[in-house]
């Protein structure tokens, strides 16, 4: 049940008067062992709604900013690049991108079919994948660095880049 609210007790334990003992009216009362708890946890919804407009100017300007503090870096096509499916020739790779060892990574390729890409860098704690028409905003700030994959360009600056459109039939968001 929610709220720390105790199923049962609806019947009176027993009689209001002439027992000796306080006056009960449920065996669920907080004040009893098994009962409720006093203003127990409710579940509630915090999350909060955003204009499509508002989240699209968010992802926009988050984009912006990483991008004018360098730390957006297009590479070219990850298609077959990985078939060894090696972990260590994801790393290789990131170090040749300018990813530093410690630093948060995120990966936007433009579509979910590079299998081996993600097979070979799912073992780095530090690298997320994502693509571009599922990009999350949360992810784009906690990235320290973000790789674009060049296929992934023309969707983002279609989507978020200065002639976007304000037509959002498309987005589900």
């Amino acid at each position: 049940r929610p709220g720390g609210g105790a199923g049962g007790g609806g019947r009176k334990p027993y009689m209001q008067k002439g027992t000796g003992s306080a006056r009960r009216g449920s065996r669920r009362s907080p004040l009893i062992a098994g009962g409720g708890q006093v203003f127990g946890p409710k579940p509630r919804d915090w999350s909060a709604k955003m204009n499509k407009k508002e989240r699209r100017l968010a992802m926009a300007s988050a984009l912006h900013n990483a991008a004018e503090a360098g730390a957006v870096t297009v590479v070219p096509d990850l298609d077959g690049m990985f078939a060894d499916r090696k972990t260590k020739g994801v790393a290789a790779a990131l170090a040749g991108w300018g990813a530093a060892e410690g630093e948060q990574v995120l990966l936007v390729t433009k579509d979910d079919e590079n299998v081996d890409l993600f097979l070979s860098g799912r073992n780095l704690p530090r690298l997320t994948f994502n693509v571009a028409q599922r990009l999350d905003i949360v992810e784009v700030l906690r990235a320290d660095r973000i790789l674009m994959e060049a296929g992934a360009l023309p969707y983002l600056n279609a989507r978020y880049g200065e002639g976007a459109e304000d037509d959002d039939d498309d987005d589900d968001d």
